[in-house]
């Protein structure tokens, strides 16, 4: 049984110092509006980028409406505001450093309207040369929590809650979450969410949001047949720091969500001490000096992390 067809989309993208990604994202898009039985409409969101990424929008492309924040609101903040301007059938939201190729737009309308239980779909990433990946990742549990992103994938990427969480026990099975580079959800479904949890201000977002989608009984899904070109993080690594803080951060936030702010607390210890670890490492590797360069720069920012893990409990 089919849905009804959806005829119209908007489309929203979040950018923070984006220019050069913008562009390229924003004319795949306008080329994606051809595959669409009604109409494309486009918002950019900006979070105060001190690049030209604003100017280039409003040079470039007249036609996007531009929303320009005073302040980096975060991720989930800056997506709400493009939302709630949104009135199609569908919502996209994509990253500015991923590129929709062609037919992936007409392909994901096609698997919602196939499948009237879908709430949301991604297309599979491809980067540089390397085959297409899929997003699909099912929910963290406690143990997934802890690995993830940690020391401990480092040195045993293949744990059975890793696999789980990545899903490569059972890749054909259908995901509960998909990573949000490029998501096309169903306006009815997103309705019922609310929208992003401000409170994470990058990372992990799209994971509560997607969860959420579950508990109202939607399912995700991937589009085999449609591509996203991303190279991925465009914006978070200008500030490797600030990026792992707030990977991080969310985590926390997550964790404190689905399983209470002691078990957060106690991650929190746990990778801080792995910090600790971490800055050991990286003081042998000094020792060598055909490694002291890199390790020296590694040091300094493992040493701002490991310091915010210890102390900036309320930042």
């Amino acid at each position: 049984m089919s849905s009804p067809p959806l005829q119209s989309v908007s489309a929203v993208v979040v950018t923070w110092n984006s220019a050069a990604d913008i562009g390229p994202c924003l004319s795949a898009l306008n080329e994606a509006g051809g595959e669409i039985p009604g109409t494309l409409d486009i918002t950019v969101v900006d979070n105060d980028s001190a690049d030209e990424t604003v100017a280039i929008v409003r040079r470039e492309f007249p036609q996007v409406r531009m929303v320009k924040a005073h302040r980096n609101l975060g991720f989930g903040a800056a997506a709400n505001i493009g939302i709630a301007a949104a009135m199609g059938d569908a919502l996209l939201l994509v990253n500015p450093d991923a590129h929709l190729e062609s037919g992936a737009m007409g392909a994901m309308l096609a698997h919602l309207a196939r499948e009237p239980d879908l709430g949301c779909v991604a297309p599979m990433h491809v980067a540089g040369d390397r085959a297409p990946t899929s997003p699909a990742r099912r929910l963290p549990t406690l143990a997934a929590a802890v690995t993830d992103g940690t020391i401990i994938e480092r040195f045993l990427p293949d744990l059975p809650a890793l696999r789980r969480y990545y899903m490569r026990d059972a890749a054909d099975a259908d995901p509960e979450w998909l990573t949000g580079a490029c998501l096309c959800i169903r306006r009815a479904a997103l309705v019922e969410t609310g929208g992003f949890d401000v409170g994470y201000e990058m990372y992990v977002e799209e994971v509560d949001l997607l969860r959420d989608l579950g508990l109202q009984g939607w399912r995700c899904g991937v589009t085999r047949d449609a591509t996203v070109r991303h190279a991925g993080g465009a914006s978070a690594d200008q500030d490797p720091v600030a990026r792992e803080r707030r990977f991080f951060h969310s985590r926390y936030r997550y964790v404190t969500k689905t399983w209470g702010w002691p078990v957060a607390a106690l991650l929190r210890l746990f990778v801080a001490s792995t910090g600790v670890m971490r800055l050991l490492e990286q003081a042998v590797r000094m020792l060598r000096p055909s490694l002291r360069d890199h390790a020296r720069g590694e040091l300094r920012q493992i040493a701002a992390v490991t310091l915010w893990q210890w102390t900036g409990w309320r930042r």
